[in-house]
């Protein structure tokens, strides 16, 4: 496969989701030396900020959605950029969007298109087109910023850069920091959707390597409307279509000169809804709703909630806003958890689904064909349901009877409803003993200083006589107060919910299976996470070889067998891999396990999550004059997705070695993992083969667990047994053999 996303210099952009404006709009861009922000905070919108990164030329890696995963050159390019400013004077703010509460069939119809251009590019890459498949997955990406936000907050905290997490939209809470009387930020950096307000001038890139940057006047713009005032402006953004609203389905076949054909239709009837009128009998508009649609739009445009300075929510135009504002923003929340989201303790997604009743599910990466993914999505609704339960019962009771429902884009006409209201007792409740403090389990904690919460608040429980200590009960003067307690008790209330840990807080015969994997691990080989997945999902029966997709495999029935489950098993660790678009080998199965593995993981991450909202909200911890809000959302786990990069490269190494006359010489291993063969696949990889051998570190952990499991808690203990001697013949050789 030839090499992918090759890192060049190029202006650092920004562009809005109104649909066609970036390209109206790019000879009105005026450009200026950078010297004039010296010395200046510039906000920045988040979102579509990494959305350049993520799609922009010389950043943009056209093989993610094949691997899976984030850009390798992600972390490196926000780093660069952070510097730069720093070197230029700029204090950047970044702030990212929270609960979207007005959805559109957009993230919907873009899936099912982006679905038949991966399908084609398979079909490319399994002819042999190696250079037409890699544009044809560039052509199919489906990476979005907000999967973004948790691992970008992660590299701000490192290089000590302010964000805040706005509580609707950005583009408001932007507007908000630059025109309060202290002037939070001097100038915004983002989308043209911040010209919604009465604000002058937008940057919309920099270029570094020329000491400028580039922005949009207001004035100028409108001045090139044709005589149109600032609301008719505002339509012709909602009817090319955005965040917010469709586009108007009659020009919705019009991409290349959109917004400026909404900008003649409103010369022509003056408003959005004399043209909506002047199409009613269209059957498109007739059905679509749209006329509703659009003016839900303009009212959350108008009065979207913002963040002020003194920790209120509260509309953009306090005095002009009607008292339903429920009706397009969704039902208020408690101030308290729009303050957790705000510092960045928990994610948006389980109160996107609270606050608007709905979640789409949409298609995976190898675009949902796989009948294993479907019934595992079947199967993650407990989890979604326990979310909803933690986060729904210190609220009011009104929340706990919210209809919410999910739509599957293979079954889009029969939602499915999520029952979280029935669990009794409430979680909370079940777990509510768990209150230790570190005078208990400190000095453990000290012993093992290289060693994660996640990993901890397993190991210590396996000694008994600790694990019974950990049984207290809330005490109103002597709460939950440092870091570690808040995170180590948030994680056993949710390895209790998931099963590791019982009611009197000894392990499961799970826990124990879990315990001994995780004991066996090399910490510094950061593998916890990976560990702890890999025994979610044997627990929930997929951490297996897939009889389907045998054929993409070397070798007889057994070796395809052993050699799928081991690769599995790696694709849950890292491939450590240079600041550049991947350049290797592909596999469309493990791409399938991938998207397994991605929607466990961010499901565990967002119970996790409420987890700790609840410990929160319920007054378990001490709340007041806190200084680690920040430190408490990094430690959740799974913060960053992983790519099937290292299954892959563990795939092809034992692909290699079947396809020789003696696959377990030392003769034949060694040829395998020279020069000549496996690092010369994975060119760009930092060392391939000591990767490969990490993953099988990881298998060693995982099967420890397996051995010591009781009978029958694990259906395919022998095939695990015998995978593993299989492996044993097979192992890289080291120096010291």
């Amino acid at each position: 496969m030839p090499a992918a996303g090759t890192r060049t210099v190029t202006p650092l952009s920004i562009g809005g989701s109104i649909r066609n404006f970036d390209a109206w709009s790019t000879n009105r861009l005026q450009t200026l030396p950078i010297s004039v922000l010296k010395d200046t905070v510039v906000g920045i919108d988040a979102g579509s900020y990494l959305k350049k990164i993520i799609d922009g030329p010389g950043t943009k890696e056209p093989l993610v959605p094949a691997l899976g995963g984030f850009p390798f050159s992600l972390k490196s390019k926000i780093e660069d950029d952070l510097s730069q400013w720093q070197q230029a004077g700029i204090t950047p703010l970044f702030v990212f969007s929270g609960i979207q509460p007005l959805r559109t069939d957009k993230a919907s119809s873009m899936s099912e298109t982006t679905a038949k251009n991966r399908a084609t590019a398979w079909a490319l890459y399994d002819g042999g087109h190696a250079a037409e498949a890699v544009e044809a997955f560039g052509d199919s990406g489906i990476l979005q910023p907000q999967e973004i936000y948790r691992f970008l907050r992660k590299i701000l905290i490192d290089n000590d850069v302010s964000f805040q997490v706005a509580p609707y939209a950005s583009w408001a809470q932007l507007v908000y920091l630059e025109k309060h009387p202290k002037q939070f930020v001097d100038a915004i950096f983002g989308p043209a959707e911040v010209f919604f307000y009465d604000i002058e001038k937008v940057i919309t890139g920099f270029n570094f390597s020329r000491a400028s940057f580039s922005c949009l006047n207001k004035k100028a713009i409108m001045q090139d409307l044709g005589g149109l005032n600032h609301e008719q402006f505002i339509d012709a953004c909602i009817l090319s279509g955005f965040d917010f609203c469709n586009t108007f389905p009659i020009i919705d076949k019009q991409p290349a000169n959109l917004f400026k054909t909404c900008l003649d239709f409103l010369k022509t009837w003056r408003s959005a809804t004399g043209i909506v009128n002047q199409y009613s009998e269209s059957p498109t508009i007739r059905d679509s709703g749209y006329l509703d649609k659009y003016r839900r739009a303009k009212l959350a445009i108008k009065h979207q909630p913002i963040l002020t300075d003194d920790g209120k929510i509260e509309p953009f135009n306090l005095d002009e806003a009607p008292g339903d504002m429920h009706e397009f923003v969704g039902n208020r929340l408690p101030e308290e958890v729009y303050f957790y989201l705000s510092r960045g303790v928990i994610g948006s997604q389980v109160l996107d689904m609270l606050v608007t009743g709905e979640l789409q599910e949409l298609p995976p990466l190898d675009s949902g064909e796989n009948e294993t993914y479907k019934v595992f999505l079947e199967s993650i609704q407990t989890l979604r349901a326990q979310c909803l339960c933690l986060l729904a019962q210190p609220l009011q009771h009104w929340w706990n009877n919210k209809k919410i429902t999910i739509t599957y884009w293979y079954d889009k006409v029969n939602p499915k409803p999520v029952a979280f209201k029935d669990l009794n007792p409430t979680l909370y409740e079940a777990t509510s003993t768990w209150n230790a403090k570190e005078a208990l389990f400190g000095p453990a904690l000290a012993s093992s200083p290289n060693k994660s919460l996640l990993a901890f608040s397993i190991t210590y429980l396996g000694d008994k006589s600790l694990a019974i200590k950990t049984t207290t009960l809330k005490s109103t003067d002597n709460l939950l107060k440092s870091t570690n307690e808040v995170i180590l008790n948030t994680l056993w209330r949710t390895m209790q919910i998931r099963g590791f840990i019982g009611p009197d807080h000894q392990l499961t015969p799970w826990g124990k299976v879990l315990n001994t994997a995780l004991s066996s691990l090399d910490p510094a080989d950061e593998l916890e996470e990976a560990c702890y997945l890999g025994i979610e999902l044997l627990k929930a029966k997929l951490l297996r070889a897939d009889p389907s997709t045998l054929s993409q495999y070397s070798g007889r029935d057994t070796d395809k067998r052993y050699c799928s489950l081991i690769s599995r098993v790696a694709s849950l660790g890292k491939l450590r891999h240079n600041s550049i678009g991947y350049t290797g080998p592909l596999s469309r199965t493990l791409l399938t396990f991938n998207s397994i593995i991605r929607l466990m993981s961010k499901n565990l991450e967002n119970l996790t999550q409420m987890v700790l909202t609840s410990l929160l909200m319920n007054g378990d911890a001490d709340r007041d004059d806190r200084k680690d809000w920040n430190q408490l959302g990094l430690e959740i786990p799974f913060a960053e997705d992983i790519n099937a990069g290292l299954g892959i490269a563990v795939k092809t190494y034992l692909d290699e070695l079947t396809n020789t006359d003696d696959p377990t010489s030392v003769e034949t291993r060694l040829r395998v993992q020279n020069e000549e063969l496996i690092p010369q696949m994975f060119v760009q990889s930092v060392d391939v083969m000591a990767d490969v051998s990490m993953a099988f570190r990881l298998w060693d952990a995982i099967m420890a667990g397996v051995r010591t499991a009781p009978d029958n808690l694990i259906v395919d203990t022998v095939k695990f047994t015998e995978a593993d001697a299989w492996l044993s013949q097979r192992r890289p050789i080291t120096l010291t053999e």
